[in-house]
């Protein structure tokens, strides 16, 4: 197995679009990433796993906190923001936003959120394997979501 056959294979799986958020030393981080799931329920966990090349990777690994925003259908222009994709944009003086009460940026018009803390991490390679304790949540939009399949958006019908 090689990168290109492994890539070749994940483009053929369909995959909900998250952004996910944190705040570390009073600044806003947030990433476009496909590599989000359940983990258990007793404790409620949940994975994500970072880029080490993402310019958002220390922030992630250093925050106590953060936030998985499931994009709707409609907000595909938020996902490649997130994703780096539109340039010259800052992230967060083109999306709208409020802030949890633990300073956790949650995207306006999202299908939901959770609010997680870092519960573990671990070396996954290329990138940070981030578990987290789910502490809130909720579904704040009665919408489809974004789905990310063979390279490019779509939703469920």
């Amino acid at each position: 197995m090689n990168a290109e056959k492994l890539k070749l294979f994940m483009r053929n799986y369909p995959q909900g679009v998250t952004v996910v958020t944190t705040s570390l030393d009073s600044r806003l981080w947030g990433i476009t990433v496909s590599a989000f799931t359940s983990v258990s329920l007793e404790p409620p966990l949940i994975l994500v796993s970072i880029s080490k090349t993402a310019p958002s990777h220390e922030a992630f690994t250093k925050a106590k906190f953060f936030a998985v925003n499931l994009l709707s259908h409609d907000q595909s222009q938020v996902s490649d923001i997130f994703a780096g994709l539109v340039e010259g944009v800052e992230k967060f003086e083109k999306v709208d936003y409020k802030l949890s009460s633990n300073g956790l940026p949650l995207i306006d018009n999202s299908v939901g959120f959770l609010e997680c803390r870092v519960w573990r991490m671990y070396d996954g390679g290329d990138h940070t394997i981030i578990l987290g304790e789910v502490i809130g949540g909720d579904v704040t939009r009665d919408a489809k979501p974004l789905v990310y399949y063979n390279r490019s958006y779509t939703s469920i019908k």
